[in-house]
């Protein structure tokens, strides 16, 4: 098949789509991308061809002017996004048999209307999945009936909002308006690709949707050599990134992470990432500030991972079997803190414009004195660690019932 995968959005929505994509021609598939602006050196240079959609997502994320935890932000910048997207994805698609999207991928469900070919949403998480357990806000311990009316509402007002921009570029294509063009999204094939312990797909999924196990990239890449040198310097320190975030307060986020050091008396290895900690995190004999690692040879290497909380690096970092303390930015986020905390990997998660030296050392020591978190995160991670969902992913778009969709 010629395949075009679509994802839009940080790097956790691109490096599982990345993965199925090695799969794919692993197969024999012809698979080619679009992708936004920072991602494509890096598509190419693993054998792929890849177009930009046109945009910068950590130029985007990193502008003063730009609250990502806003939701008014966010949809302000939807609304900018839709015809940049809508262009790309027609250019890309020419050819194309099947269009699989992820992240906040606006286009591609109608450029699939235009080709006349179906179209696959790719989501990591089951938060995106209407239903009882778990609502599309920060909120994840409401009751079951308060979740299903957080979706009905959030869909609508949704879809208000997003309507006129999407229908304004459908009508340029030469397509008919819809009234729901985000609700629609579930008459679509949806894979869920998330491992299935950590993230059950809920009983009361449109059936539209099916899940595979997290689509993981194999990634040989060993450390560099001076974080081989500080693993090896000391006793197994904690490891504290955000990935693709960008908070607001990275002053006070800095000095948490240094004091928390020195209450904790304990090593941290601090990656930079879109964040630019480095700015405001002098390296010490305490503290390696590093741009960025490979996951899979750093975390088993280490007592305790501080993350965000994205789709990706939570399921890293339980494959890995340690512990973690999860500082939610947004979205998803929420989701996956109590999913941690409810498996007993984690303590209860901080929001990260709750970030304090006190807050972030208390929960600290609590991953490092109890030893409940300690075993559970090594039992539940020699299960995670095998499970690899792209397998399941190609055998799901190679189906007959997939293409009677177009």
């Amino acid at each position: 098949m010629r395949i075009l995968l679509a994802p839009h959005g940080t790097r956790g929505d691109v490096q599982p789509m990345i993965a199925l994509a090695v799969a794919l021609r692993h197969r024999g598939h012809n698979v080619r991308f679009v992708t936004p602006a920072n991602f494509v050196g890096w598509i190419r240079g693993l054998g792929f061809a890849c177009e930009s959609d046109g945009i910068d997502v950590e130029e985007v994320l990193r502008r003063p002017d730009v609250e990502v935890q806003s939701f008014r932000s966010q949809m302000q910048y939807f609304k900018t996004l839709a015809p940049q997207l809508f262009d790309a994805t027609a250019r890309a698609s020419a050819g194309a048999e099947i269009i699989v999207g992820s992240g906040v991928q606006l286009a591609g469900m109608s450029i699939a209307d235009l080709r006349g070919v179906p179209y696959v949403n790719a989501i990591f998480c089951p938060c995106v999945v209407p239903g009882s357990t778990a609502p599309p806000i920060r909120w994840q311990r409401l009751p079951s009936w308060a979740n299903r009316l957080m979706w009905r509402v959030g869909l609508r007002i949704v879809d208000t909002l997003m309507r006129g921009p999407i229908n304004a570029c459908r009508a340029q294509l030469g397509l008919a308006p819809v009234d729901h063009p985000v609700a629609m999204l579930a008459d679509c094939g949806i894979v869920l690709a998330a491992d299935r312990e950590l993230a059950p797909l809920p009983p009361d999924a449109p059936s539209t949707v099916v899940q595979t196990d997290a689509w993981i990239l194999n990634d040989p890449a060993a450390l560099d050599p001076e974080v081989d040198a500080f693993l090896r310097a000391g006793p197994a320190p904690i490891y504290i990134g955000f990935g693709s975030m960008v908070a607001n307060d990275l002053d006070r986020i800095a000095s948490s992470i240094a004091g928390a050091a020195r209450v904790c008396d304990c090593r941290m290895i601090v990656a930079s990432g879109w964040a630019a900690l480095h700015d405001r995190l002098p390296a010490s004999d305490r503290i390696l500030v590093i741009q960025s690692a490979p996951h899979r040879a750093l975390f088993p290497r280490v007592a305790a991972i501080v993350h965000h909380g994205g789709a990706g690096t939570t399921r890293s970092a339980t494959g890995a079997g340690v512990p973690q303390v999860i500082l939610p930015h947004l979205l998803d986020q929420y989701y996956w803190a109590r999913r941690i905390e409810l498996l007993g990997l984690g303590p209860a998660s901080l929001p990260v414009e709750r970030v304090t030296p006190a807050a972030l050392s208390e929960r600290i020591h609590l991953v490092l004195r109890d030893g409940r978190f300690r075993d559970r995160a090594r039992e539940m991670g020699t299960r995670v660690a095998v499970r690899d969902g792209t397998a399941a992913g190609v055998e799901y778009l190679e189906s007959p019932h997939v293409h009677r969709r177009a």
